[in-house]
């Protein structure tokens, strides 16, 4: 039976109105539009699009057909089904600052507090809707609130592996550089820390040897395709100190294994403007210029273009005061909150596609007391939701990743 967990309770004093809880992400990418989303989605949805060619003939007095064939595609929207479930008990709040707050009667103790459960199921909604966000774009493997057996691959995965799909690396030397070594701790060897700085963002890939992040505890998973907020330490070495996935959870990064060799990538203030230029060259012209046409960058990538502006600024007083737009020779840069560092991706809002039964399931908690029902003294709450992501031309997509 789940029940509430007090720590560090002295319950003496007096405690002040309301109650808090760490900050959180927002997750908004369907609120600013950066998905195409369909409702009522109860099952496969077909996605069609329909094309032909054009050929200028000779003149001819007989009719001469171009001889060519329409073609018609289909893409899918399969959506997954999955589900919130919280029992809580409250018997518990007897105990703490809550008990002066509680109904009169020993029934009371199970019946809460409104204002701690009202906050609660906020706290829950918010949560369920930033794990929607990642499951969205990371998929279900990169998305650890996500426990269903159902597969979900996400956008970013999805389109990391399409074919047709314009993508593009970090193996320049401006943008990734070799480890020799990786310790039990998170220190990360290489030749130079010349270019990287504290609180930068790196990608660990092509890893040899044994290293695993054991952040959330168990066995760990492979350091080798892991992002982290790193710490210089010197001349040549740097430390891994948070996963770039552990955002809101703010858990300090903890390794076991070592590691001989592996390559770094990085997007940072000292790469960033080339980064975005070689982006600008190879985008797509008759995407860049759609109204609906985004760049989508981590935050971090995000900041280190602030960075970078300022620096670059000549003969202007507020450059590091004043607020940087995100934007780059007039395309609009999106900065995801929930998303996959080192990346950026070019696409069209209309060319994304989120499938849902309804798009509100996912702000709604139904909350019950079960005692007049079963006699048991509980809580339950409950969301179910319904959702699948696809894209329908992966020949417009643009992806670079380390």
């Amino acid at each position: 039976m789940a029940q509430f967990t007090f720590t560090n309770n002295t319950y003496a004093g007096e405690a002040l109105a309301g109650f808090m809880a760490s900050t959180l992400l927002e997750a908004d990418s369907v609120k600013r539009g950066l998905l195409t989303v369909i409702n009522d989605v109860k099952s496969r949805k077909i996605i069609l699009d329909v094309d032909d060619d054009v050929k200028l003939q000779d003149p001819s007095g007989i009719f001469n057909d171009q001889g060519t064939t329409a073609q018609q595609t289909e893409s899918y929207l399969d959506p997954v089904v999955y589900e919130f479930m919280k029992q809580e008990q409250w018997d518990k709040l007897a105990q703490s600052w809550e008990a002066q707050s509680l109904a009169p009667g020993a029934f009371g103790d199970y019946e809460g507090v409104v204002d701690l459960s009202d906050f609660m199921v906020q706290r829950y909604l918010t949560k369920i809707q930033i794990a929607n966000e990642r499951l969205y774009w990371l998929g279900k493997a990169a998305t650890k609130e996500a426990t269903f057996t159902a597969d979900f691959q996400g956008l970013l995965p999805a389109i990391a592996t399409a074919s047709g799909v314009y993508k593009v690396g970090l193996g320049k030397s401006a943008t990734s550089m070799a480890a020799t070594a990786i310790s039990a701790s998170g220190v990360v060897t290489v030749s130079s820390t010349a270019t990287l700085a504290d609180g930068d963002v790196v990608t660990i890939t092509a890893v040899t040897g044994t290293s695993k992040d054991t952040t959330n505890g168990g066995s760990g998973v492979d350091v080798q395709g892991q992002s982290y907020f790193i710490q210089v330490l010197s001349a040549t070495t740097f430390k891994l100190i948070r996963n770039y996935q552990e955002v809101n959870t703010r858990k300090a990064a903890s390794f076991t294994g070592t590691s001989s060799a592996a390559t770094v990538s990085y997007i940072n203030a000292s790469n960033v403007l080339g980064v975005l230029s070689g982006v600008f060259s190879q985008l797509d012209p008759a995407d860049r210029i759609q109204d609906d046409f985004n760049l989508q960058i981590p935050l971090h990538i995000g900041y280190a273009y602030a960075q970078a502006q300022a620096a670059q600024a000549t003969n202007v007083l507020n450059a590091f005061t004043d607020k940087k737009k995100m934007d780059y020779l007039g395309i609009p840069l999106q900065l995801m909150n929930h998303w996959q560092a080192n990346t950026i991706l070019g696409a069209r809002s209309s060319n994304l596609f989120l499938g849902v039964d309804l798009l509100g399931d996912a702000s709604e908690l139904s909350t019950v007391y079960m005692k007049p029902y079963t006699n048991d003294n509980v809580v339950r709450m409950k969301a179910r939701m319904k959702a699948a992501v696809n894209f329908k031309f992966a020949n417009e997509l643009f992806y670079l990743s380390a």
